[in-house]
């Protein structure tokens, strides 16, 4: 496993596995997913987030298009869209069940250890433990769906 620290944090984390595992997902914005109008816009406005942001994101061998719980709040407030989205991977935190929000370009990220069964509706059967929780809260431009 590779291992980062975050806010003096050690996090393990199967990067090469959980490439491969996003592989094979289908985009939030996909019917085999979700679907839905929110979803649809988050991938198109996720992809044209910051470097930074997207780094962040690879650094854990997460794609941002997939995978993810996806909400949209405050729609088109002031010319922007802020959304919450909710992902998994392979990987553990070491030291503390969980990390507080961590500030990067224009979202900010939570990291917890995931407890929980792996029966979800909102893990892909194909994950396995230990895994991590990542969540964002991200502002973007606002956009209409194309």
């Amino acid at each position: 496993m590779d291992e980062i620290t975050l806010n003096n944090y050690r996090v393990r984390i199967d990067r090469r596995n959980n490439i491969d595992l996003y592989k094979g997902l289908p985009k939030v914005s996909e019917d085999a997913h979700c679907g839905c109008g929110d979803c649809q816009l988050f991938v198109q406005q996720i992809q044209n987030a910051s470097q930074e942001v997207l780094n962040f994101f690879r650094q854990f061998g997460v794609d941002p298009t997939k995978e993810a719980e996806v909400w949209r709040f405050n729609p088109n407030k002031d010319g922007f869209d802020s959304y919450t989205a909710d992902y998994h991977f392979i990987g553990a935190i070491q030291g503390t069940d969980e990390i507080d929000w961590i500030k990067i370009g224009e979202a900010s990220f939570g990291l917890a250890n995931y407890k929980g069964e792996l029966l979800s509706p909102m893990i892909p059967s194909t994950f396995s433990k230990p895994l991590v929780e990542l969540a964002v809260r991200i502002t973007m431009p606002h956009k209409e769906l194309d």
